[in-house]
């Protein structure tokens, strides 16, 4: 089974490094422009004879890319609601500096346990992560190659899952914008083939 996740390219809330989560951005030009690169990369990693099931989060950031990926391989996509960013819910469209200076005592909270505390009006890492999850189990169970167009947080939470590791592990990667992260995953044991990030 080989899995390709895939990140969005640059946002407007990427460029105005904000979180991004729910807040349904659209691609800069740049964003628009690296589509074509993340297809061109992704070309090389794959046979023209393979047969893929497309999946990916509804918010535009990734529809315009799986968009594209859709006229690679001749197959329309899955749009899935669990592939959609954390909810940063109080922290959406601020910076990190925007929430030292408006809620200081809630970034504070959210520090002392980034993986179990929940953001006001939003989610927490481990919420966000157990409906990933159940994604996961659903592609496990079918058996067939995948392609999966998400975010930068839900390609990592996709990662340790198909891996077996900690969601404790979850900072130690790092996906850029047009990100291809592959996987072979075969009977319960997944292992990391490749990581392509766009330039």
């Amino acid at each position: 089974m080989r899995i390709f996740l895939i990140r969005h390219t640059e946002s407007i809330g990427n460029r105005q490094k904000v979180y991004a989560g729910m807040t349904d951005f659209d691609l800069t030009e740049k964003g628009l422009s690296q589509i074509g690169g993340v297809i061109t990369q992704f070309t090389k990693m794959i046979e023209p004879t393979s047969h893929f099931t497309l999946y990916s989060s509804p918010l535009r950031r990734c529809t315009l890319l799986s968009d594209a990926i859709e006229g690679l391989i001749g197959e329309s996509k899955i749009v899935d609601h669990r592939l959609q960013e954390t909810n940063f819910g109080l922290f959406e469209g601020k910076t990190y500096t925007d929430l030292l200076n408006e809620v200081p005592e809630v970034v504070e909270k959210w520090n002392e346990d980034l993986i179990h505390f929940q953001i006001p009006n939003g989610e927490s890492l481990k919420q966000c992560a157990e409906r990933v999850n159940t994604f996961c189990h659903d592609i496990r169970s079918k058996n067939e190659d995948v392609i999966v167009v998400s975010h930068g947080g839900i390609m990592k939470v996709l990662l340790l899952n198909l891996l077996h590791l900690d969601l404790s592990h979850f900072w130690k990667f790092y996906t850029s914008n047009g990100c291809i992260i592959e996987i072979e995953y075969n009977d319960g044991f997944g292992f990391l083939k490749n990581i392509i990030q766009l330039n």
